[in-house]
Order: C-alpha cells, then sequence, then structure tokens
C-alpha cells in the first residue's frame, strides 16, 4: 500500500477517535440536563463508538504491519475481528437503550430543557452524518474493513441522535413525554440490525467466504483472456481469500508438458498480473499448481500447430463459475 493511502487510514482513524470523545461529552451534557431516554440512548451510542474507534485504531495499527516469521500472511485478519467486536458492542447498546427506555415508560419520564437538548443533539446529528460518510469514503479509497465499519457506526450513531432529536421536539410540541422512551425503543432495533450486518460481515470474512460477485468477474475475465493464451489448456479448483490489503489466490492450471520452466513461469506470470487488475491491488499473492497436459487433454486444447497432439480440438469448455472451482474431468489430479 502506498504511503498517502497510510495516512489517510491514519488519519481518519484519530479524527474519529477525538470527534468520539467530543460527542460524548456533549450528550452527557444534554443528558443531564433533560434525563431523556432518548438523549440517554444516543449517549450510550458514543460510549459504544468511544470503545470500539480505540480498538478499530488498534486493529489499524496492526493491519497496517508487514508480514513477519510469525505471521507469514500479515496481520490483515485483525479487520474482521474488529468489525465483529464493533458490531457486538452496538447490539449490547441497543439492548441497553431498550431497557432504560421500557423503565421510563413504567416509572414515567421527568424530562426537562427540552430545547437546549434538542439543539445540542441536532448538532451532533449533522457532525456524526459528515463523519460516517468521511469514514466510509476515507474506508473505500484505501480498501479498509476497519474505516467503512467505523463509519457504518458512526451513521448508526447519526440516526439515533436525529430520533433523539425529533423525539425531543415531539415533546416539546405535544407535552406528551412518552413519545422520548417510546422513540428510543425505535432507534435501538434500527442499530440492532446495524450490529448484526457487521458481525455477520466479520464472521463471513474469518471464514473466508466466497464473494459471487467477485467470482463471476474473475470468470469472465479468464474466459476473455485465455483466447491470447494458448498453453492455457485448462483451470479448475480456483480459490481466494483476502487478508487486509492482501489477496491470495490458488488454483490448478493445466499446461503443455513439453513447455520449459521459464515458459510455465510466464503462464503464472501472466495469470498473476490478471488478478492483479481484477482485484485493483499490486498486493497478490497466486499459488499455481501446474499441470502437465496428456493425451486426453488433446480434445479441449487450443494450442494450434502442436506436434504432440493426438486428437483434434473438439471441444469448448466455458470457463465459467462452476468449471473453474471445481475439479476438472480432464485434470490429472482426480
Amino acid at each position: 500500500m502506498d504511503i498517502s493511502a497510510i495516512r489517510l487510514k491514519k488519519k481518519a482513524a484519530l479524527i474519529s477517535l477525538i470527534i468520539g470523545f467530543m460527542m460524548f461529552g456533549g450528550k452527557m451534557g444534554a443528558y443531564l440536563m433533560t434525563h431523556s431516554a432518548a438523549i440517554l440512548s444516543d449517549a450510550l451510542e458514543s460510549v459504544v463508538h468511544i470503545i470500539a474507534t480505540s480498538f478499530a485504531f488498534y486493529s489499524l495499527y496492526l493491519s497496517l504491519k508487514p508480514p513477519d516469521k510469525k505471521y507469514p500472511y500479515g496481520y490483515g485478519k485483525i479487520e474482521y475481528f474488529s468489525a465483529g467486536f464493533e458490531g457486538a458492542l452496538i447490539i449490547i447498546a441497543a439492548f441497553s437503550i431498550i431497557y432504560y427506555a421500557v423503565k421510563d415508560i413504567i416509572r414515567g419520564s421527568d424530562i426537562t430543557q427540552v430545547d437546549i437538548g434538542a439543539i445540542i443533539i441536532f448538532i451532533a446529528s449533522v457532525v456524526n452524518v459528515t463523519l460516517g460518510l468521511y469514514l466510509i469514503r476515507s474506508g473505500k479509497k484505501t480498501n479498509s474493513l476497519i474505516l467503512v465499519a467505523d463509519g457504518k457506526h458512526v451513521l448508526t450513531d447519526a440516526y439515533t441522535s436525529i430520533g433523539a432529536f425529533i423525539a425531543l421536539i415531539l415533546v416539546l410540541l405535544t407535552d406528551i413525554k412518552l413519545f422520548d422512551p417510546i422513540v428510543a425503543i425505535l432507534l435501538a432495533m434500527n442499530i440492532l440490525f446495524t450490529g448484526k450486518n457487521l458481525v455477520k460481515e466479520s464472521v463471513l470474512g474469518l471464514m473466508n467466504v466466497t464473494d459471487n460477485k467477485m467470482m463471476e468477474e474473475i470468470a469472465s475475465t479468464l474466459e476473455e483472456e485465455r483466447k491470447n493464451h494458448t498453453n492455457w489448456i485448462d483451470l479448475h479448483l480456483l480459490r481466494y481469500w483476502k487478508s487486509g490489503e492482501k489477496f491470495i489466490v490458488d488454483f490448478h492450471i493445466t499446461i503443455p508438458y513439453f513447455l520449459s520452466v521459464v515458459e510455465a513461469h510466464n503462464v503464472s506470470h501472466d495469470l498473476e498480473e490478471i488478478f492483479k487488475k481484477i482485484f485493483g491491488t499490486d498486493d497478490v499473492n497466486i499459488l499455481a499448481h501446474v499441470e502437465p497436459c496428456e493425451p486426453t487433454c488433446c480434445v479441449i486444447c487450443r494450442k494450434e500447430n502442436c506436434s504432440f497432439r493426438a486428437e483434434k480440438h473438439s471441444i469448448d469448455i466455458l470457463w465459467d463459475v462452476k468449471n473453474l472451482t471445481e475439479e476438472s474431468e480432464y485434470s490429472l489430479i482426480k
């Protein structure tokens, strides 16, 4: 990763942490003035944001460390732990909000100074929307799941603030204090979904789940490129996974048995360059299991003027996701 991307990641994470502390101070001040359940839910969300952002900042530091002997694939997987941790904290905060809101419904709310609280929360919501969009944009620009997850969390904090503001306005206009805890519960239900999605994304990343859209792009690109590479007889058992900014791809490829070591290396090199274009990064490692062709491969081989051909080329196998990821009928490894 280039230096500018690293600096942008660190800058975005630090800004998020500083603003998180500022928002928590402002919201707790608003709660102490108003005793609003909706504002308390907003303040609790900010506590979670501070803890999660602190962990995200540390995770970002680790993810940027280069591979070493202990962690030969680098520290990139910490991003998924960070996103999962943040999602779990969001879920805990949501249940805490529901608890305090239900208690206010049962015991009654003693909300006061609604107008001042509304102003503070409105300012907080504007700041959080701006920060959340900035973090998500920075995360996508630098391909950082940590920043994207943090940005989504900040946006949920902003939605909570907007909801709290609406609750205060309703109380101010109608003098019905029950609006406050009811809106707080609705906000909690909303952020539960955000927390669930972050935890799900974390688990899927740690389990190296297949991205179907990416696999379709890989298949269509390889199918197009193979027209210019007649030494690519068959490609199968294709898989890839991601660790931070690094992509690791492994596959089996069948090539003419008479190619030299240099020519076989060039086949792997060409595929590596293609995968770099597909993933949009130079940080790609490929693990190619090279298989020499045998006479049964001739029917699918497109290589022209081959003096070792036993049969004519008569079968075209489409390099779609299914054929690329499964064992080949013409593979030497059964």
